[in-house]
Parts: structure tokens; C-alpha cells; sequence
């Protein structure tokens, strides 16, 4: 894998840090496995690679849209895990990677946040 650009990784992980706080501040238990959705755009070619490898992350295609309010293709993946630092760190590598690989953006990602064990 290509190392990723460190203003890159900078900006995209305080952006991710930011989530993380806004979930703590909601009593949010980051221990607790949830889904945790991420969302990318691009090509409709782009996406279909990525969405038929993306099992190889772990993760589940959540939805497919060819085309949105905008005309613009989505791809919504989702996988397991905890929100504890460390695993969203591995969630912002690997979709920092993702996206260099398959040529999308990641738009984010997103979950419930888990307040009972």
C-alpha cells in the first residue's frame, strides 16, 4: 500500500477525531461493537470495484445508489467494530487506503452511538 500524505492524514483525522468527540459527549461507550457506516463517491465503475472487494476490509455493502437527489453515485459500506480510538484510527487507514486504491473519496463515517452495554 502507498503511504498515505501526512497533511492528509492530519486533516482527515481530526475531522474523525471530531466524530469520536461528539460521541463521548452523547455518553456514547466506546467499547461496545456497532455498525459503523462509511459512504464513498465517485465513478459508477469505481464504486462497483470497491463494493466487490470490500469484503476483503470487512466490511458489508449497506447500499448501492446509481444516482442520488444530485445524480451523484454512492456507496455505502458497513462493518462491526468498537469506536475506541485505536479502531477508528484502523477505520481512517483503511479508508484513506481505499480510496487511493479504488479512485472514490470517502464522504465519512457514521454510527449509533452506544450508551448500555
Amino acid at each position: 500500500m502507498t503511504p498515505i500524505d501526512p497533511e492528509r492524514w492530519n486533516e482527515v483525522w481530526a475531522a474523525d477525531l471530531a466524530v469520536i468527540q461528539r460521541l463521548r459527549d452523547h455518553g456514547d461507550l466506546p467499547h461496545v461493537i456497532r455498525d459503523v457506516d462509511v459512504s464513498f463517491r465517485g465513478t459508477i465503475e469505481a464504486l462497483r470495484r470497491l463494493e466487490f472487494a470490500s469484503s476483503n476490509w470487512g466490511f458489508r455493502v449497506l447500499e448501492f445508489v446509481e444516482a442520488d437527489e444530485d445524480g451523484q453515485p454512492w456507496l455505502f459500506l458497513v462493518r462491526s467494530q468498537t469506536t475506541d480510538e485505536e479502531a477508528i484510527r484502523e477505520l481512517t487507514m483503511t479508508y484513506l487506503q481505499m480510496e487511493d486504491s479504488f479512485e472514490v473519496e470517502c464522504d465519512g463515517w457514521g454510527c449509533e452511538g452506544q450508551t448500555r452495554e
